[in-house]
């Protein structure tokens, strides 16, 4: 292997957080030395988030080039000021250290609730359902991770060091998929759907079939028509009120009514088969031993094994000059910096990065947005069909609340905010690759940027005639991300994957349901913006190593499904450890009472969690309950249903968020379960400027949230929003690539770029 930047750093980790945890063990697996300052923590998370890591006291901290420092359930009590002018600190916890809520207590359901993810899980008749444990934490360990990365380029470029902050909260805000867009465009509120997602299309969600559960993500038309030609129900086609073929997938009573019942007499992999040979979205819901026996996984080499035997999972992205590898490291030289005058990464860190932006729907878009929030020049090179066509059907501008006031208007490809919110920051072009003049504008492109990437499938590319190969010849100094489901081999490799389908197979649907019932989606598809952020995080770790080490030419494979069980890595230890897990609902073993409590009001709700008896005591304090405040954490677990009784009746006549501020007065973790209005309008994400209006000129002005890392010299930015379809043709075609005018107008007269979808 190459130089690589990580391998010449010295991190050291000091806090108790599975956030900080997380981006402590990527910057150990991928070659840094990382100290771990503090106590014994439990064996799952020994073998899981410390294995790479070396266990010492606070005396490396003054001479660290990077220190974490993270809190789970408290604010950070003695901050951490950085000891050397180039020395990096990144900051982790709840909330932000400014702001109404910067003194508050917090847990991974109170993030959910307060974030306004917890709101869109669970059955609609029921309380909100927590989603896999610690989860959101995860998702702020690789925030922070990006944060410290972007922060290293700033001092690779400058000498500088700064420091990094992000909270959980602001990490789960930015993560929601469309929730807050429906609210920012129409007023929309999006609510809990069952074992179901909301959005254009169904079937998306956990089926039952006769021998187990399968994820499905049936989300385009033509996957509906083979769907329902497959499963013999084509006769849905002629009810009454049924006119397009968008009428039965915004339909799911419909078509739920006849395809649950015919799923439940199929044999899962019968299913999967039959489903995948037709380029279905589909997978089988993996419990924790299916994860282990997995074949795909195995053929990939995926389980790595510690030293106590254990297998963990391995590298949740591939790097083709990195070695990933468990076990601590030594620092091996120092990290090489330049003299660059700050105001040149005024943009953000990334200033002065070309990428080329071929991705779609939500994982790779988002790991592009990412680099150009943090100031890389993203162009966007979109095929004629991937926005909307010439004309929406107003059933699925209903169903779906993408468009502005619910109107498609007269170009509803520039007016669909699921596609601009992952657009802003970046330019586009059109190129049409199904024609080999398209291909050659394309190929024109390459040799000018620094990265492409690209989330399809393994076969994509090639039968675009633009194999990495290919792409190698045209730029060999090129960084190639590829984010497929399943990565580049393995006998799943091909397979359709969404994140819907992939958050069953990885194993995320087994751990989630409500108490001793089935398993259960999350609100969200994790696998995606998961996918999303390791992706981005890699792109920033290649460009490290061009920048310190003039180490040039790297691919990085994003399996999406790898990096998801590397998510839930915690729970596949506890697995092997301990036996089977149990579906807790909102409970937690070591919090007692935990839960989600009904509030005054139409679907109001309180998440509360009682961390420790100082949050116990605090509890009977505002519920008036002196005759339970001797009960410790075992008496308390052992009467949980009782409580959890007990504390409903008193909850349910109280307005949520007076309830939250005061329970939080008291020292207890608790949060409104908010949904996409009270997030918008938080007062905490107000505060810090989460939110940040963009003007549009066919869309109109809407707030998005920013990238949710703080970076005190040279901050992430919002600096336009979206692009409209081709709006930088000519920038593409007569800047980058070179064509002359007739070459270009040529091209334009063919369609092969085009400012609107095709006929």
């Amino acid at each position: 292997m190459t130089d690589t930047a990580l391998e010449s750093l010295l991190v050291v980790e000091i806090g108790d957080s599975v956030a900080g945890a997380y981006a402590g063990k990527l910057f150990a697996d991928y070659g840094s030395e990382v100290h771990v300052v503090g106590g014994d923590a439990p064996l799952e998370r020994r073998n899981f988030f410390d294995a790479s890591k070396h266990r010492s006291g606070n005396e490396l901290l003054s001479n660290a080039d990077i220190v974490i420092q993270s809190s789970g359930t408290d604010p950070i009590e003695l901050v951490y000021e950085p000891s050397l002018p180039q020395q990096i600190v990144l900051r982790i916890s709840p909330f932000a250290s400014s702001g109404p809520y910067a003194t508050w207590r917090s847990t991974d359901l109170v993030d959910a609730a307060i974030a306004g993810h917890l709101r869109l899980s669970g059955s609609p008749t029921r309380e909100p359902l927590s989603g896999v444990p610690d989860i959101v934490h995860m998702a702020a360990g690789i925030t922070g991770f990006i944060g410290a990365l972007a922060a290293l380029m700033t001092r690779a470029r400058t000498g500088r060091g700064q420091i990094v902050e992000t909270s959980h909260q602001e990490v789960i805000a930015a993560l929601h998929q469309f929730s807050l867009l429906r609210y920012t465009h129409n007023g929309a509120i999006l609510n809990r759907m069952g074992n179901r997602y909301s959005g254009p299309g169904t079937p998306i969600g956990a089926y039952e079939c006769a021998d187990g559960w399968i994820g499905l993500a049936i989300s385009q038309s033509d996957q509906m028509e083979r769907l329902l030609e497959a499963t013999g129900l084509t006769y849905l086609l002629d009810r009454e009120e049924v006119e397009t073929i968008y009428d039965v997938m915004t339909n799911q009573e419909l078509l739920d009514g006849a395809l649950v019942p015919y799923l439940r007499n199929q044999a899962r992999s019968d299913l999967v088969e039959l489903f995948q040979a037709l380029r279905l979205p589909v997978a089988p819901i993996s419990t924790m031993d299916d994860l282990l026996a997995d074949p795909h996984l195995n053929d990939r080499n995926f389980w790595e094994s510690d030293t106590d035997g254990v297998r963990l999972p391995g590298p949740p992205f591939r790097l083709s000059h990195h070695e990933w590898a468990i076990g601590p490291k030594q620092r091996k030289r120092s990290f090489r910096t330049g003299d660059e005058p700050l105001n040149r990464l005024k943009d953000g860190p990334l200033s002065g990065i070309r990428i080329l932006d071929m991705t779609r729907v939500w994982a790779g878009p988002l790991a592009a947005r990412i680099l150009a929030d943090l100031g890389a020049e993203v162009l966007m090179t979109e095929v004629p069909w991937t926005r909307t066509p010439l004309e929406v059907p107003q059933s699925l501008v209903d169903s779906t609340h993408y468009f502005p006031d619910d109107e498609a208007g007269d170009q509803p490809w520039n007016r669909n905010g699921f596609h601009n919110k992952y657009a802003n920051n970046k330019l586009s072009t059109v190129i049409e690759l199904d024609k080999a003049e398209g291909r050659e504008l394309f190929a024109a492109l390459v040799p000018k940027v620094d990265v492409v990437i690209e989330n399809y499938a393994p076969r994509v590319m090639p039968n675009f005639d633009l194999s990495e190969s290919t792409l190698r010849e045209l730029n060999p100094d090129l960084t190639y991300v590829t984010m497929p489901g399943y990565g580049r081999s393995g006998p799943n490799s091909d397979w359709v994957a969404y994140g819907p389908t992939i958050d069953g197979h990885a194993g995320h649907t087994s751990l989630t349901g409500y108490r001793n019932d089935i398993p259960w989606k999350c609100g969200i598809a994790w696998p995606d913006p998961t996918a999303g952020l390791h992706a981005a995080a890699a792109s920033i770790v290649a460009l490290l190593d061009r920048q310190c080490c003039g180490t040039t030419g790297q691919t990085i494979e994003v399996a999406q499904v790898e990096t998801a069980i590397n998510m839930i890595g915690q729970h596949v230890v506890a697995f092997q450890l301990d036996g089977p897990i149990k579906r807790w609902g909102n409970r937690r073993p070591g919090r007692a009472p935990q839960g989600v409590y009904p509030c005054k009001g139409q679907d109001r709700w309180i998440a509360i969690s009682v961390v420790d008896d100082a949050s116990w005591l605090g509890l009977c304090e505002v519920a008036g309950w002196s005759d339970l405040q001797q009960l410790d954490v075992d008496q308390r677990w052992e009467r949980h249903d009782e409580l959890d009784a007990r504390l409903a009746s008193f909850t349910v006549d109280q307005e949520d968020r007076s309830l939250m501020t005061a329970l939080q007065i008291a020292g207890v973790p608790a949060g409104a379960v908010f949904d996409a209005a009270d997030v918008v309008n938080d007062p905490q994400l107000q505060s810090i400027g989460f939110f940040v209006p963009l003007s549009h000129p066919v869309a109109g002005t809407h707030v998005w949230p920013r990238f949710a890392a703080r970076l005190e010299l040279t901050p992430a930015t919002m600096r336009r929003a979206a692009a409209t379809m081709g709006e930088h043709n000519e920038y593409a075609a007569l800047e980058l690539a070179e064509l002359s005018r007739s070459q270009y107008e040529a091209l334009l007269k063919q369609g092969i770029v085009r400012t609107e979808p095709p006929g």
